[in-house]
């Protein structure tokens, strides 16, 4: 924080994000919506390209740094892909999801346009390492 006179008085590094709880009785948003946004994972403000193999690449829409705020990561970003946290959070029982979590929620994402949503028989019956012949590779999650 700058004084009336212009002078550096306090500086913070870190920013703290609330309890947010997506999941509730009311449908408030889409399965894309969470599903295949880097955003509501984590990674901030940008564009996800899978890989294949269960190996994800995330570009930053946002600069790496925030001068102005004296941040060393994008301003929109709680973590990145390899399980580095930038942010505190309020709550002691809150986290960012781990690399492993980011993977297994945006490797339901790809099945999402072919298989819209809970009433399509392949997400009924939906199990971990589950191949899809489009994507013609084994175990991607």
């Amino acid at each position: 924080m700058l004084s009336r006179d212009g002078e550096l008085e306090k500086e913070f590094k870190r920013i703290t994000w609330s309890f947010m709880d997506p999941h509730s009785t009311g449908k408030a948003r889409t399965c894309e919506d969470c599903h295949t946004s880097a955003k509501t994972v984590g990674l901030g403000y940008g564009s996800l390209t899978y890989l294949g193999h269960g190996q994800w690449h995330f570009e930053s829409a946002e600069r790496e740094k925030s001068d102005l705020l004296g941040l060393d990561f994008p301003l929109s970003a709680v973590t990145d892909l390899n399980g580095k946290v930038f942010v505190n959070f309020s709550r002691k029982d809150l986290r960012a999801f781990t690399p492993e979590e980011i993977k297994r929620i945006l490797r339901v994402g790809l099945c999402l346009p072919c298989h819209k949503d809970f009433s399509d028989p392949v997400m009924k019956n939906w199990k971990p390492g589950l191949t899809c012949p489009v994507f013609k590779e084994n175990n991607s999650n």
